[in-house]
């Protein structure tokens, strides 16, 4: 009977240190986790930015500005939401702690003349957290901006 009641006794002491070792772990996740949000969303606009870098700036070009000609390539859309409109499979992939991302493209303004009407384009990512906070248009108002990059593109 002493021998059945230690073991049962030491089972059960066991039982709670485990139990507080996972709740030890459980709240340091909770604190990481915003962290470990952020460094998701960073490291997405930047291989993004690096994806859209990486083409050609006829592709990001106003097609109805700058060069309007055929044979050139056609130019990416001014305004797309991710995860549902990726250009190809090499673009990045949002990740899914994330709910949704805008990449918008438009024109710089300048002074002065720009050749062929090619402007400088301004690309900026907004990244949102959750599906509440995505506004309802591309890029406009009423949402939550989680985080966000801009970079400016010209014609060499």
């Amino acid at each position: 009977m002493l021998l059945l009641s230690s073991v049962a006794l030491s089972h059960g002491v066991l039982l709670r240190s485990l139990g507080l070792l996972g709740v030890s772990q459980f709240s340091s996740a909770r604190y990481e986790r915003p962290a470990r949000v952020r460094t998701l969303s960073m490291e997405y606009m930047q291989a993004e930015m690096e994806y859209l870098r990486n083409r050609s700036y006829m592709e990001i070009r106003d097609a109805a500005a700058c060069n309007p000609s055929p044979g050139l390539p056609v130019s990416l859309a001014s305004a797309r939401r991710v995860p549902t409109t990726y250009v190809d499979a090499n673009e990045p992939r949002l990740p899914s702690l994330l709910a949704a991302a805008d990449i918008l493209l438009a024109n710089e303004p300048v002074a002065g003349v720009v050749p062929d009407g090619c402007a400088p384009r301004r690309i900026s990512i907004v990244v949102y957290f959750q599906g509440s906070d995505v506004p309802a248009s591309l890029g406009g108002g009423g949402g939550v901006t989680f985080m966000r990059a801009e970079t400016v593109r010209a014609l060499r």
